[in-house]
């Protein structure tokens, strides 16, 4: 009888059949040693995703594609694919990025002594220079705080042990963006620390023209609920930050017109218009009725996230 895998890759897919054989091609090649399986979620793909992925069955370790009839956002991907998953740790990236070859090595060797790793996002490898050329071509060298509150995990560059995940609950599937910063943010709040690979390196794939625009604007909105999500757990609000940001996104509008800075001026107009948009519309906070940590995890359990 063949042994359960020690690590379980889940990867959301939607239409993602232009590029997600990229993606199993990086991870066809991975240094890691250990046991490991992949798992491709087709996240109700109106093209033929699931078919291009059943292509690397001969080349990737105890392939599986998982199928939902329609999509309900990627963090009810990632927690069907989790589902499913056999490892005692579980990695996520996304169908449309590259990881590098010892991506799966290094976040496994975080999760030795942290309940969540992640790694570095490189920008260039993938989009043209006039998508990336405002910034370094790595970015998030280290856990960000772009919010100003605990750091920060992208679900594309991810990895858990299977105990924290089902401590915290998953995914908050009613977020359709900002998902993996909540996950991240409950699993320290209830205890667990964050390990830093440099070495798993995510080339990561930008959308383009306005639909980056778009997409700043999702983050935004997902700004806004993140904090009235996490407001009563330390999360503060920064007014003066605000003004000055609006400020400097108006008296840069000019710079849509410069090859050069016109993806960084549409990311920051992007995020204010959203995070403006966002807080005209009042919700209430999941979070603000609970007694317990984030996710379920009372206080007296922290130490289950390590």
């Amino acid at each position: 009888m063949t042994a359960s895998p020690d690590v379980s890759v889940v990867v959301p897919a939607r239409d993602a059949a232009a590029t997600i054989g990229e993606q199993l091609d990086a991870l066809a090649v991975q240094t890691f040693e250990g046991r490991w399986e992949v798992i491709v979620v087709d996240d109700g793909s109106a093209d033929d995703t699931a078919e291009v992925a059943a292509r690397w069955v001969d080349r990737l370790p105890f392939l599986t594609v998982v199928h939902l009839a329609e999509s309900y956002g990627v963090a009810h991907a990632r927690n069907a694919g989790t589902r499913v998953a056999r490892g005692r740790l579980v990695a996520y990236c996304d169908a449309d990025d590259m990881v590098s070859a010892r991506w799966l090595a290094g976040l496994v060797s975080e999760l030795n002594e942290n309940a969540l790793a992640t790694g570095p996002f490189d920008v260039c490898k993938l989009n043209a220079h006039r998508f990336c050329g405002w910034h370094d071509d790595l970015w998030w060298k280290q856990p960000p705080r772009s919010m100003g509150y605990l750091p920060e995990v992208g679900g594309g560059n991810m990895a858990v042990r299977r105990e924290t995940f089902d401590l915290v609950g998953g995914f908050d599937e009613a977020l359709e963006t900002g998902e993996d910063f909540d996950f991240a943010w409950r699993v320290q709040l209830a205890g667990g620390t964050i390990g830093f690979a440099v070495d798993s390196v995510v080339h990561w794939r930008l959308r383009r023209g306005w639909a980056y625009l778009r997409r700043s604007l999702d983050y935004g909105l997902a700004h806004v609920e993140l904090y009235r999500r996490f407001r009563h757990w330390g999360m503060r609000r920064r007014p003066l930050q605000v003004v000055f940001r609006l400020v400097a996104t108006g008296l840069g509008a000019p710079l849509v017109f410069v090859p050069k800075y016109r993806y960084r001026w549409m990311h920051l107009a992007g995020l204010e218009l959203g995070r403006l948009r966002g807080s005209l519309v009042a919700k209430p906070s999941p979070l603000s009725e609970r007694t317990s940590k984030p996710g379920g995890a009372t206080t007296s359990g922290q130490g289950g996230a390590k």
